[in-house]
């Protein structure tokens, strides 16, 4: 059943595109800010930002690299049953030189974001995940460890 849960945490992450980023405020130390993102996840479910730098979150993120990202399953709101990941992570920020393919990446999943992939001022951020909580419906709730994640097919 645990191994089942992670199949279906990753597929919720791989087919998801947007996301609620909740991140440490800095201009209001001790409250959460959250805003929603795009991003996208790789197989081994790794995920990746790419975040201005003057976006609230990323300047938040300079100062606390601490964040969970929240996916839902695409489906009726209302329902009790819809999956949902919760992943607590740390972000890094990439350089420019070295997240060329990163970005390249990111606008093949989103084409809209052909026009700012040059500006200077957007950074690909990698999420590296500390542990998962997946909620695949009622009573099967499972925490995921990152060395699940990391190896788990």
């Amino acid at each position: 059943m645990r191994e089942q849960a992670l199949i279906e945490a990753k597929q919720l992450l791989t087919n998801a595109k947007i996301a609620v980023l909740s991140t440490h405020s800095n201009t209001l130390p001790g409250f959460p800010f959250g805003s929603t993102v795009q991003f996208f996840a790789n197989t081994k479910g790794q995920i990746y930002l790419f975040i201005s730098d003057i976006a609230q979150h990323a300047k938040n993120l300079s100062h606390d690299n601490k964040l969970s990202l929240t996916v839902f399953e695409q489906q009726d709101s209302n329902d009790p049953q819809m999956s949902r990941l919760t992943l607590v992570a740390e972000a890094t920020k990439f350089a420019r030189d070295d997240s060329e393919g990163l970005i390249a990446q990111f606008v093949e999943y989103f084409p809209s974001s052909e026009q700012y992939k040059d500006l200077t001022d957007f950074h690909i951020w990698e999420l590296n995940m500390v542990r998962a909580r997946f909620i695949a419906g009622f009573g099967k709730i499972f925490w995921l460890e990152q060395d699940e994640w990391a190896y788990g097919e």
